[in-house]
């Protein structure tokens, strides 16, 4: 069930108590009904900083909270040129799109274990599927550093302290999940349909990585994600043959915590391949996961022949990929 907050419920049937309808057209909750349930919702000290596409609340510093907006605005305007260029048309959030920063690592954790369990000691940030919201901290490490350092520091320092190299892993974490958000709400695909891992987070690792010292944020778009690359050539040397195969049949791959880093590098290798070269046939591929419908399984072989359907037998797909992929620098 789909709340006017753009959460969505699990109600299993034995919790069913009654089914009824009435003829209102479902209405999602305004920015400033939404800023009230939210507040009320979440610990003390939160307030929010509204942006042209987001509400952002946060207890970090003014400074902190504006950063990230900008951040996400520019990604949000990338991330819908990419596609509008290529002649796919997104549709504008039905609901605003929300992120929640918190101060510090430990009250982030705290507030994301229902959600992740002991995984929210380890994850810097993520979008919740069925929350439909992004949640962070601060990620500038300033907490070790006292509030008052916190509350202090200006959108200018901020800027050059995440856009140092030793950052920039941490502001791809960020970026990847603001982009699920955007995908997930714009018509990409919809929450909790049976879109492919290696297609959405392909496309996430396709703009994580943002040029920071540029006005525009993401002015290279669509360059090597060097990180990936590199994880992706690495991983060429064990390679399986069927391994495109296994990456498109479903996403056990992902969920292997042992071969999960190769499922990304290899997911952004085969977007930027195809974005490169079979940009058409993507577009399709894109155009037919846009259409599917929540809680319906395909299965493996579905997913196969969808694959087949757009780009051809993958045997010869990969052959080209990987010719493509060993002449890159």
């Amino acid at each position: 069930m789909l709340g006017r907050d753009g959460v969505l419920w699990a109600i299993p049937p034995n919790e069913q108590v009654e089914h009824t309808a009435d003829q209102r057209a479902f209405q999602p909750y305004n920015r400033d009904e939404l800023s009230k349930l939210l507040l009320a919702d979440l610990p003390g000290g939160f307030r929010v900083h509204p942006t042209t596409h987001y509400l952002i609340f946060h207890n970090t510093s003014p400074a902190y909270a504006q950063w990230c907006g900008a951040l996400f605005e520019q990604l949000y305007k990338a991330f819908s040129n990419c596609w509008t260029r290529r002649g796919f048309q997104l549709r504008p959030p039905e609901f605003p799109l929300v992120a929640v920063l918190f101060a510090d690592k430990a009250s982030y954790a705290k507030y994301a274990r229902p959600e992740l369990g002991d995984a929210s000691e380890s994850i810097l940030g993520y979008f919740g599927m069925t929350s439909n919201r992004m949640t962070m901290y601060d990620l500038t490490g300033l907490e070790s550093q006292g509030r008052g350092a916190a509350r202090t520091r200006t959108a200018a320092q901020i800027s050059q302290i995440l856009a140092q190299p030793d950052a920039a892993r941490t502001v791809a974490t960020i970026v990847h999940e603001a982009t699920h958000q955007i995908a997930f709400n714009c018509g990409l695909h919809p929450r909790l349909s049976d879109c492919p891992l290696w297609f959405s987070e392909g496309i996430a690792t396709y703009f994580e990585t943002p040029d920071l010292r540029s006005a525009k944020g993401w002015g290279g778009l669509g360059g090597l994600n060097q990180m990936r690359f590199e994880q992706f050539r690495e991983y060429l040397k064990s390679r399986p043959a069927d391994s495109l195969v296994t990456l498109v049949r479903d996403d056990r791959r992902f969920r292997n915590p042992k071969l999960a880093l190769d499922a990304y590098a290899e997911a952004w290798a085969l977007t930027y391949f195809l974005l490169q070269k079979h940009s058409k046939e993507y577009l399709g591929y894109m155009a037919t996961l846009s259409k599917k419908k929540p809680l319906l399984q395909d299965g493996p072989e579905r997913r196969v022949d969808q694959f087949r359907q757009a780009f051809g037998d993958p045997k010869l797909l990969d052959a080209e990929f990987l010719r493509y992929m060993a002449r890159l620098r």
